[in-house]
């Protein structure tokens, strides 16, 4: 006789949306990962959170983003041998509220004020970084009469969220010129892709987004210009809370290294958007950046 898939298909389903509902208080979406080999040997199943961070990218769902990390995910749950609760991020003020508490054990995140925040002021520790340092650019229409970071001044700016990480860093490039931003007409979209496109149609003289973003690798190559670009920012990095023993960071931190030397490991690496694959990070650029972007008072 043949078995009916309805209802396995409805119960995985059920599954999905009770986990959507727990999820960091309804807002992301988590799911929990076994370490089958682990629990077969008799370890003991602690759970541990994993944030992820996408930034001004995350164009996607909760739901794209947790199955676009899977595999990723994945990697870091065998490392530590236990199961792993994965949490996409989306809120600013939730996630620094969150890892002031210490409540997440990981952060991947694209952008990195806040994980630089967290290793200074809330003892969380580097694991790794992508390999290709990003930066903040300021583009223009390729018939803007801009040349130069000095020639913003008095245009219309396009920027992501106001007290973003693409705009504090646009923002310290500005102060480092002598042009206070906040005096200047600047307009906010979260979007990148969406500020390429007023780039493009000449809605906004100038605008800053993310050098290893879609626009910012394309943006020279449909003839249009970069007129400013600032220092290397730690691109894509992952921090790691005090629950995180020494031994289990450096497990996963090898494994994660690890994965530009096998093409299993580049397809993880290209589905996640880091093609040039991560290296051991350690805390002082992260404390630089810091430094030279300036603290922020602001309810985000």
């Amino acid at each position: 006789m043949k078995l009916n898939p309805r209802p396995a298909r409805v119960l995985k389903l059920l599954s999905f949306l009770l986990l959507f509902a727990l999820g960091a208080g309804g807002n992301a979406l988590a799911q929990t990962q076994q370490a089958g080999k682990a629990a077969r040997k008799g370890v003991p199943q602690a759970k541990v959170i994993m944030a992820i961070n996408e930034g001004g990218a995350a164009n996607a769902d909760a739901s794209e983003t947790l199955f676009r990390y899977q595999e990723f995910t994945d990697i870091v749950a065998k490392e530590m041998h236990t199961q792993l609760i994965v949490v996409a991020a989306r809120y600013p003020s939730k996630l620094k509220a969150s890892l002031k508490k210490q409540e997440y054990a990981f952060l991947l995140s694209r952008p990195s004020d806040l994980p630089s925040e967290a290793i200074r002021d809330f003892h969380y520790r580097p694991v790794v970084v992508a390999q290709e340092s990003a930066q903040t650019l300021l583009i223009v229409h390729k018939n803007s009469t801009m040349r130069t970071i000095a020639d913003v001044k008095g245009k219309t700016i396009l920027t992501p969220d106001q007290y973003s990480h693409i705009w504090r860093i646009a923002n310290a490039m500005l102060r480092d010129a002598n042009i206070n931003m906040m005096n200047e007409k600047v307009r906010a979209m979260r979007d990148q892709a969406a500020i390429g496109w007023s780039i493009e149609n000449e809605f906004f003289d100038v605008a800053a987004v993310n050098s290893v973003s879609g626009v910012g690798r394309t943006w020279e190559k449909k003839g249009h210009r970069v007129i400013a670009r600032s220092r290397d920012i730690p691109n894509m990095p992952m921090i790691a809370s005090p629950q995180v023993t020494d031994v289990q960071l450096a497990a996963v931190r090898r494994a994660l290294v690890a994965l530009g030397d096998s093409d299993p490991g580049r397809a993880v690496l290209k589905k996640i958007a880091v093609p040039t694959g991560f290296q051991e990070a350690s805390p002082q650029p992260f404390l630089e950046f810091l430094k030279w972007i300036g603290d922020l008072e602001a309810n985000y």
